[in-house]
């Protein structure tokens, strides 16, 4: 029953997060090649159901994570990890509370632990609980966490904005939680 419930709330903050995002793209009609995705959070209708859906996947990610870890019995630092990936959801939800604009220096602050110490978690999960992981679930941990640090880095330096990166670390966390959201112990 916790896995399904699990696996529901993953997939519904899935498509909730990406049908806000379609829409706030073509509401606003902002070319994200030049723009940062925390523009949309900055005024207007457009900006409480931005936010909204950025504390709602932020809150997804947070129970999803911690149902995941509770099924592993034998994972080596929990509590680190409990506190780590409760930290990370929260600082993502800072992320949606405090917009760039009105508050940009807590809003790049959280913004950047968020996108830095994420993949580093999952890295560290991985690379501490090897030998508690199946080997494919192991190197799937490992490569989405170098993805989630490499690839955003590499499209900052192709566009002018920070979106496209954005958006391919929001890409890569969805395919991590989807993944761990699968997961039967």
């Amino acid at each position: 029953m916790i896995s399904m419930i699990r696996r529901s709330q993953t997939y519904i903050s899935v498509l909730l997060f990406t049908f806000v995002f379609i829409f706030c793209w073509k509401t606003t009609n902002l070319d994200i090649t030049k723009i940062e995705l925390s523009k949309w959070g900055q005024s207007g209708f457009v900006s409480i159901i931005w936010n909204s859906a950025v504390l709602i996947f932020s809150l997804s990610i947070a129970v999803n994570s911690w149902l995941y870890m509770r099924g592993h019995k034998r994972l080596k630092h929990r509590r680190k990890f409990y506190i780590l990936f409760a930290f990370l959801p929260m600082v993502l939800a800072v992320v949606g509370l405090f917009d760039a604009f009105s508050h940009p220096y807590i809003h790049s602050v959280a913004a950047g632990l968020y996108f830095f110490v994420y993949p580093l978690t999952i890295f560290l999960f991985a690379h501490f609980n090897r030998k508690n992981m199946q080997y494919l679930q192991w190197t799937t941990h490992i490569t989405l966490a170098v993805l989630m640090a490499i690839a955003p880095i590499s499209f900052m330096l192709l566009f002018k904005g920070k979106a496209i990166a954005e958006t391919v670390h929001t890409l890569l966390v969805i395919i991590y939680n989807v993944m761990i959201a699968r997961h039967e112990h």
